[in-house]
C-alpha cells in the first residue's frame, strides 16, 4: 500500500469536521516469528494459496506447519514458502488463540513468521482492550480507540512483511478472546476517527504512566516533532506513579553481554546525565573488570532489559532504584487519561491534552464496519 494513498488532504478548520474518502485498510500484523512449528486450525471450509495457488477444502482441518529455511513444510512435505488461508465463514485459530481476517505463514530465513490481515477496525477491537482496561471509563476507551488507529495508520503504509507486531514493540493485540463490548462500543463510536498534523497522519505514542513528566519523542528517539513534546502531566496519579526497585547483578550482567560488552561481575550502575524530562540519557555500569557507559535508545533498551519500568529514575544506592511511571513516555499516558475522563474530560479533550497542535479528522470510509 503507498503512502500517498494514505496521506489526509485538509484539516480541521473552524471546528468542521472534514471527511476524506478512502478505501478501508487491511492491516498485517506479525503474531509470532519464531524456528519450528506451529499450528492453525479452521473448524470448517477454507480457502488459500500456496505461493499464489489457489486451493480450497470443503471441511475442517488442522494444518501442522514446519519451517525450514526459506520453505514450509507439511507432514515432511514442501509446500513451498508463503502459504495464505481464509475460513469461508467464521474465524481461525492459530496456536489456540482465535482471530479473524486471513492468516499468512512465510518461511524467512529458518524462521517461520505468521501474520493476521484483518480490517483496520475489526484490528482496532483485538487492540484496544488489550492496551487498557474496558472496565475504565468510556471517554479514556475512546481515547486509546483513537490513539491506536492513528498509530495503526501511520505504520500501515511501510513496505514490509507486516505493518505492527503484536506485542508491546508496537501494539499489544490478542485477538478475539480480547474483545469486550464497552471497547467495542469506544471503536464504534469512534469510528474512523484520526488524529492529523500537517497534512498526515500523527504519529500517537502512548505509554502506561508518566511518572509525571511527559517525554518528547526528540529525547527518546531523536525524532522532533511540534506535538510530541516533554512537558508536566498534571493528570499523573496512577498506581506506577513511583517504585523501587533492585538490580539483579545477573540479569545487568547477560544483557550487557548480549551487547558484547563485557564488565565481569557488576558492582555499580550509575546515572550520568538525564534529558529534558529528567529521564535518564546516559549510564554507567561498572564491575570487577571494568566499566561501559551506555547512551541514548541503548540505555532505555537496558533499562527495560534489568526489568525496570521507565528510565525516569535515580540510582539511591550501587544497585537500588527509585523510579516514576512505566513506559517511554511519549505522547498519551493511559493512566493519565483515565484519570482526566473520571475528572469529566471528553475523548477530545483527552487527546488534545496529550497531543496539543493536532487536529482530529474523521476518515470516512474507515468508519464503516
Amino acid at each position: 500500500m503507498k503512502a500517498a494513498a494514505w496521506r489526509v488532504a485538509g484539516a480541521l478548520l473552524g471546528g468542521l469536521l472534514l471527511h476524506v474518502a478512502l478505501a478501508q485498510p487491511l492491516v498485517r500484523v506479525l503474531l509470532e516469528q519464531h524456528d519450528g512449528t506451529a499450528q492453525v486450525t479452521f473448524d470448517g471450509p477454507h480457502r488459500g494459496a500456496i505461493d499464489g495457488r489457489p486451493f480450497s477444502t470443503p471441511f475442517g482441518l488442522t494444518w501442522p506447519i514446519e519451517v525450514r529455511g526459506d520453505r514450509l513444510y507439511m507432514e515432511g512435505r514442501d509446500i513451498g514458502r508463503q502459504l495464505d488461508l481464509a475460513p469461508e465463514t467464521g474465524l481461525l485459530r492459530f496456536e489456540g488463540r482465535r482471530y479473524r481476517g486471513t492468516l499468512r505463514l512465510v518461511a524467512a530465513d529458518g524462521r517461520l513468521m505468521a501474520v493476521n490481515v484483518l480490517d483496520l477496525e475489526s484490528y482496532l477491537r483485538g487492540v484496544v482492550p488489550s492496551e487498557m482496561q474496558a472496565s475504565w471509563p468510556m471517554e479514556a476507551l475512546k481515547a486509546q480507540a483513537v490513539a491506536a488507529r492513528t498509530y495503526t495508520l501511520v505504520n500501515v503504509a511501510h513496505d514490509s512483511l507486516y505493518d505492527v507486531c503484536a506485542t508491546t514493540d508496537c501494539q499489544v493485540y490478542r485477538g478475539v478472546e480480547a474483545e469486550h463490548p464497552r471497547s467495542d462500543q469506544a471503536i464504534a463510536e469512534t469510528g474512523g476517527l484520526v488524529l492529523t498534523y500537517d497534512g498526515g497522519f500523527a504519529r500517537t505514542y502512548y505509554h502506561a504512566d508518566s511518572g509525571g513528566v511527559i517525554a518528547s519523542s526528540g529525547e527518546v528517539w531523536g525524532m522532533t516533532l511540534p506535538y510530541l513534546q516533554a512537558f508536566q502531566d498534571v493528570a499523573a496519579t496512577g498506581p506506577h506513579r513511583r517504585w523501587e526497585a533492585r538490580l539483579e547483578p545477573a540479569v545487568v550482567a547477560a544483557s550487557l553481554a548480549a551487547l558484547g560488552r563485557s564488565v565481569g561481575p557488576v558492582r555499580r550502575v550509575r546515572v550520568l546525565a538525564v534529558s529534558e524530562s529528567g529521564r535518564v540519557a546516559r549510564l554507567e555500569v561498572t564491575g570487577d573488570a571494568g566499566s561501559s557507559v551506555l547512551e541514548g535508545n541503548v540505555a532505555r533498551t537496558q533499562a527495560r532489559a534489568w526489568g525496570l519500568k521507565s528510565t525516569r529514575f535515580v540510582m539511591t544506592g550501587d544497585l537500588h532504584v527509585r523510579g516514576e511511571g512505566w513506559g517511554h513516555g511519549v505522547g498519551m499516558s493511559q493512566y493519565g487519561a483515565r484519570q482526566l475522563a473520571l475528572s469529566g474530560h471528553g475523548f477530545a479533550q483527552i487527546l488534545g491534552f496529550y497531543y496539543p497542535h493536532t487536529a482530529m479528522q474523521r476518515v470516512a470510509s474507515v468508519a464503516q464496519h
